[in-house]
């Protein structure tokens, strides 16, 4: 089947009248013509440009850099800068797609091999599916294919895009203690009431509950929650209540644990029949919660030579709940990766051949920078204790401090592009003694969130430059 750039897709591919588009051509190639005849399995095309993407079904050769004025269709020689090669380039897309034996509707043979011949393979730059890529031939799984007297070309990859800072306003604060009840107003003052912060991810910060106020002695308030982290200088610890000695504030809560930093990525990335997709950086991790203030102890109401006033109900002060914590600030997100500039991407059970012909990759993106973290909410005051109406050991103790919340981890940067000839994964690549594959430069990794150049701290993998780099399989699917 013939194509030329003059040719109109509802001619019937022959030299005299050829189609306009090379997918058009390919179809008509790949299929048995209407006298019953087996598929021609051959395009041809002119020298020129044709700004489309094409797939290739196994078995199905193009031989492009004709000669076609005067309608011979000739071979005009060593395709070189003097001679023209028949110009693959989309504006977007891959431009050439080999397929693999599943979707080929050409041949039975096992073995079938499409030649590639006599054509310039240019990819736009950031031009694959994932937006940021540039690869210019794919061969699918099982694909079989030779390119010979042919340039391969991808085009740059684009630089990842920095990941989603965490807000820039601190996270929820902690809620102000409940205050006690005074003294003498009641027999049993119930101590305030516990206060509770439930923080985005579930987890709550609750203040100590007020001891009791009571006739000979205050009960003793509780610990706030949740349990601090280590072995910080406060602990929410509860307040003692009155009896040979006053009451006890509630201790101040612990703070929540500052998340680290994420680390940036490190694999290397998958291939796939859209073509590569990389890491990006892991994710801050959010702060800690901070704990809540310990309840004050209750007063007592009376003693051997002090008691409420007659009349009065005689129960001391209870104590002021603590104060609930802070909650920890959300982490950052990971910078994305930078797009790769491969030239020919081979998948498994394909089999390459490259023979006097150039592969190249070109720049690869650079990966973007991590996502900052959030600062952790402040943990406010506990409540006040009930006030005595004499003596100190009426009276009510406050409850402790809420804890601030941790800050939110910052994020690591994506990994750096790749710039390769060639990316396969568990494919069989022979190249040729006069075959120039060769890479470009590849993208360098983004930083870390809250990091500098200088200091480049979480950050991401540079890619990698080579002519021809084989990845890892991915891991097979769990059984279902």
């Amino acid at each position: 089947m013939f194509v030329s750039e003059e040719g109109n897709d509802n001619s019937p591919g022959t030299k005299d009248a050829p189609v306009r588009t090379l997918q058009r051509a390919i179809g008509l190639a790949a299929h048995v013509r209407r006298n019953g005849q087996a598929p021609t399995r051959r395009v041809y095309a002119c020298g020129g440009l044709f700004e489309e993407a094409i797939s290739l079904p196994q078995g199905v050769d193009i031989w492009g850099g004709r000669l076609c004025a005067g309608g011979d269709w000739s071979y005009g020689g060593p395709l070189d800068e003097q001679n023209v090669l028949t110009v693959i380039a989309p504006p977007v897309g891959i431009p050439v797609r080999v397929l693999g034996g599943d979707d080929d509707a050409v041949s039975a043979e096992e073995d079938a091999t499409s030649v590639i011949f006599g054509v310039r393979v240019e990819a736009a730059d950031a031009s694959a599916r994932d937006g940021k890529s540039s690869i210019a031939m794919i061969l699918e799984h099982g694909a079989r294919a030779i390119v010979q007297s042919s340039v391969i070309l991808a085009g740059d990859g684009k630089d990842g895009e920095p990941g989603e800072d965490a807000p820039s306003f601190r996270a929820n604060a902690g809620v102000v203690g409940n205050d006690g009840v005074d003294a003498c107003t009641a027999n049993m003052a119930p101590g305030a009431l516990p206060v509770v912060t439930v923080c985005g991810d579930g987890i709550e910060s609750t203040g100590g509950q007020g001891g009791d106020g009571g006739l000979e002695t205050g009960d003793h308030g509780t610990s706030g929650l949740p349990e601090p982290v280590g072995t910080p200088d406060n602990r929410g610890s509860a307040g003692t209540g009155a009896s040979s000695m006053p009451c006890a504030d509630g201790g101040r809560g612990g703070d929540g644990a500052d998340a680290d930093r994420a680390a940036g990525a490190a694999s290397a990335g998958l291939l796939g029949v859209e073509g590569w997709v990389g890491p990006r950086g892991e994710n801050g991790k959010p702060g800690g919660v901070g704990q809540g203030g310990g309840g004050g102890g209750g007063g007592k109401g009376r003693d051997p030579m002090n008691a409420c006033p007659a009349g009065r109900p005689q129960g001391g002060a209870a104590g002021g709940s603590g104060g609930s914590g802070g909650c920890g600030g959300k982490g950052g997100k990971g910078g994305d990766y930078g797009g790769a500039s491969i030239g020919i991407v081979a998948l498994q059970g394909s089999d390459l051949t490259v023979e006097d012909s150039k592969v190249l990759g070109a720049k690869g993106g650079n990966g973007g920078v991590g996502g900052t973290g959030q600062w952790g909410g402040l943990g406010p005051d506990g409540g006040h204790g009930g006030h005595s109406l004499g003596p100190d050991w009426s009276r009510g103790c406050a409850g402790g401090g809420g804890g601030n919340g941790g800050r939110g981890g910052d994020a690591g940067g994506g990994l750096g592009g790749h710039s390769l000839g060639i990316g396969s994964v568990s494919a069989t690549v022979t190249l040729g003694y006069k075959a120039t594959v060769s890479p470009g430069q590849a993208g360098t990794g983004g930083i870390g969130g809250n990091s500098t150049p200088e200091r480049p701290l979480g950050k991401g993998n540079d890619g990698t430059a080579q002519f021809w780099y084989r990845f890892d399989a991915p891991d097979p699917e769990p059984p279902q």
